[in-house]
């Protein structure tokens, strides 16, 4: 018996860096989030802006934009906001609308100085649910890309009040480096 806690102990004491380290993570992170807020409050409605449009039978076509389009056979599903600082590196505010009109998503990226992916905070608003909902992620990633910490709240719709319903959950979709987001080559080239 002993032996076993000695062991335990020992194993304690040597993952309590690692704890330390994401806390540490958490904090630098937290701390880049709370630089941004002002900016992104301040320049987010006339930052550059992709427009993502789709068409066809089951939308199978679709093509990246820099401004609105009022032509009827296309149909918007995803806005794509962008704010570089030099200081700070790249947030993307990028919206994602379903074509039936049943949940949309709203998902902020923040990426470093080197262009590597450190925070995410999603939004999706669902009428895939018992009720309404609005479920919000967040997750964080540290200098390799490993996610260290990712957290979840769900919300009756656009309200502060938790809930606890069932809903039909969608993925967070992410690429760790932002030359490999999917507008990034039409950003770059146009």
């Amino acid at each position: 018996m002993r032996k076993i806690t000695l062991v335990f102990l020992f194993g304690l004491l040597n993952i309590s860096p690692l704890f330390s380290q994401n806390d540490d993570n958490i904090l630098e992170i937290r701390d880049r989030y709370n630089k941004w807020q002002p900016i992104i409050d301040y320049k987010l409605k006339e930052c550059e802006k992709l427009y993502n449009y789709a068409w066809g039978d089951n939308y199978q076509y679709s093509k990246w934009i820099n401004r609105i389009n009022d032509n009827d056979s296309l149909t918007l599903y995803e806005i794509i906001s962008i704010i570089e600082e030099d200081d700070l590196g790249t947030f993307i505010n990028n919206d994602v609308y379903s074509f039936s009109g049943d949940w949309s998503i709203t998902i902020d990226y923040y990426y470093d100085l080197n262009d590597k992916l450190y925070f995410i905070f999603w939004r999706m608003n669902t009428f895939y649910a018992e009720e309404p909902v609005t479920v919000e992620k967040r997750l964080y990633f540290d200098k390799n890309g490993n996610k260290i910490r990712e957290l979840q709240s769900e919300y009756k719709m656009n309200t502060k009040d938790k809930t606890n319903i069932n809903f039909l959950d969608r993925d967070v979709d992410y690429k760790l480096e932002l030359k490999e987001m999917d507008f990034y080559k039409y950003w770059k080239n146009h």
